[in-house]
């Protein structure tokens, strides 16, 4: 297992680099567990396009929760566009907008279809390429045959 890795295409738990790939993942187009980086996809993402489990950034997309200038996730945190998808939408928060019962459940089922997507996203972009980064030979965890 690769500790510390520093480069262009660093893969270590502790990778700082232009791409980088471990568990604590620091440079531009980082990948993993806590990754921080303009585009940055994981479990944690931190950047300016980030995609994660839990998302900051100008735009986010998390599975769960999400905060940024444009954050679509499960739950919003600060953002100028909010979209809570399992909770409610701002403006019906505070009451000075009431939908009526019928469009209650079309509301509903769209919140659902869009968090749907959302976790489908999260999942194809920066879940499953994290995975394979940490499982596979030469990855992360797995060093290559012949290498200790």
């Amino acid at each position: 297992m690769r500790w510390f890795s520093v480069g262009v295409e660093p893969v270590g738990f502790i990778a700082i680099g232009a791409m980088p790939t471990g568990v604590i993942a620091l440079g531009q187009g980082a990948t993993g567990v806590i990754a921080v980086g303009q585009l940055a996809r994981g479990v944690v993402a931190v950047g300016q396009l980030s995609v994660g489990v839990l998302a900051l950034g100008q735009i986010a997309a998390g599975a769960i929760w999400a905060g940024g200038q444009l954050a679509v996730g499960g739950s919003s945190g600060f953002a100028q566009l909010p979209l809570g998808l399992l909770g409610y939408w701002l403006p019906w928060r505070r009451g000075s907008f009431r939908l009526k019962p019928s469009r209650r459940v079309w509301t509903a089922a769209l919140r659902g279809v869009v968090l749907a997507g959302v976790v489908v996203l999260v999942a194809w972009v920066a879940i499953a390429p994290l995975v394979d980064a940490l499982t596979r030979p030469g990855g992360v965890f797995v060093p290559l045959p012949g290498l200790r």
